[in-house]
């Protein structure tokens, strides 16, 4: 079976392009204020720039919707997860709605990231989901608190992220050696939508360097798969020659440590 059909199968389900995603983060900082003035051209100030390392943790949920993995077990829940270092960039800028300051920032993540999971068929354990992913970003407002010298934050958004998810089923037959088995098998690489929310505090170095702590957690909701495709197997024990459904899940948290520098007074 070639990558497209293996997309078709998947049966997964994509309301929005990433183009959506990309024009968003590009005009939506642009509407709220905008930072081009004709007499002095752009104007730095409350804007900032940053980079970030530090920790994130791949979490993902498969559901066996009808028992089809787990025979006759409808509902049966597998958990994975995979923690590794993660980094990035970010940019953001004070605005203004309606008398109301706060902070509009955009983020980028890259990392390594994957997490997997033998356990759908925990009796003959021959069938593996895996989650990985690639890259995430997100835009967030952030409204800000005065503590001192320290300011703690909470901030609120969109996030897009690509991610693959599949599914790979081995057979084991008695005349061959082990083999995949298509039907029952996916392989879905896509870009993903979902919230953002995080927490955070910021401390000042040196002129206008500040120091970041933040946890950031987002949550891409549940996506749907379908598997025995050809509907040649039962949906699980009693169960209907259809194709079946698996849910899967993702969240990404990530614990950062950021430099930021502020431009302008």
């Amino acid at each position: 079976m070639n990558a497209a059909k293996e997309y078709i199968r998947s049966g997964s389900r994509r309301r929005y392009g990433p183009g959506t995603a990309v024009l968003a983060l590009v005009i939506l900082p642009l509407l709220l204020n905008s930072p081009l003035r004709a007499d002095q051209g752009f104007d730095w100030s409350g804007t900032y720039m940053g980079f970030f390392a530090g920790s994130g943790q791949l979490g993902s949920r498969f559901v066996d919707t009808r028992g089809f993995a787990n025979w006759n077990n409808p509902g049966w829940i597998v958990k994975y997860r995979d923690i590794n270092t993660v980094g990035g960039v970010l940019v953001g800028r004070q605005v203004e709605l309606r008398g109301i300051p706060f902070r509009i920032e955009m983020d980028a993540t890259f990392g390594s990231l994957s997490a997997a999971s033998s356990n759908l068929d925990p009796a003959f354990r021959d069938e593996t989901v895996r989650a990985e992913f690639h890259w995430m970003t997100s835009l967030r407002a952030r409204f800000d608190r005065k503590m001192g010298p320290l300011t703690v934050f909470a901030s609120g958004g969109v996030a897009a992220a690509r991610i693959t998810n599949s599914v790979t089923d081995i057979d084991f037959l008695r005349d061959r050696p082990p083999a995949m088995d298509p039907d029952d098998s996916f392989h879905d690489g896509s870009v993903q939508f979902g919230w953002a929310a995080g927490i955070g505090m910021e401390s000042p170095l040196q002129g206008p360097w500040k120091f970041r702590l933040e946890g950031v957690l987002t949550d891409f909701g549940k996506r749907t798969y379908e598997i025995n495709y050809s509907g040649n197997n039962r949906c699980g024990a009693g169960g209907l020659f259809t194709p079946c459904p698996y849910g899967i899940r993702n969240r990404i948290g990530i614990l950062r440590l950021a430099i930021v520098r502020y431009f302008g007074s």
